[in-house]
């Protein structure tokens, strides 16, 4: 058993540094693309608006947890997307005691503007790549993000967009 644990750790260690290196390369097309937005949206306050198009309308206490920040810090993001235009917030209906956020239709196209910037990019390194390794590529990623429990790009489109 150890043995078998020897051989894979460095094919781990090659395999978790591919992803480190592909991760900076996409966090950088991240950034660019959400700096492409109509309005100044950091990386966080984009991915709340991320949130509640994949969730829909949410509570600051539920993004709080997702964003895996304090529900104080999470109330702040929501007054400055508020302030934006791009969140709306009301009294639940269902407990007086609890904020709803819903993304408003500018949420939805500031959304929309940065997944096509980001598309845009993509596709461009996608071209410089031979079509196998591409194949290969959208194979890994694919199960990489189903294992991360993210939507995918045809369920994100349809029910967020």
């Amino acid at each position: 058993m150890a043995k078998q644990t020897a051989r894979s750790l460095p094919v781990h260690n090659d395999m978790a540094d591919a992803f480190i290196t592909v991760s900076r390369a996409l966090v950088g097309i991240a950034v660019r693309s959400i700096n492409a937005a109509p309005v100044e949206v950091t990386l966080v306050q984009h991915r709340l608006l991320v949130l509640l198009a994949t969730g829909g309308d949410q509570t600051v206490g539920a993004l709080a947890e997702q964003l895996e920040v304090n529900a104080s810090n999470a109330s702040r993001l929501c007054d400055r997307l508020q302030r934006l235009g791009l969140v709306t917030r009301d009294r639940s209906t269902s407990d007086g005691r609890a904020v709803d956020v819903s993304l408003t239709a500018s949420g939805r196209n500031l959304l929309e503007t940065v997944r096509k910037h980001r598309r845009h990019e993509i596709q461009q390194v996608l071209g410089r790549m031979p079509r196998m390794d591409v194949n290969a590529t959208i194979s890994a990623l694919t199960a990489f993000g189903d294992a991360a429990h993210e939507v995918g790009e045809a369920q994100w489109t349809a029910y967020a967009l």
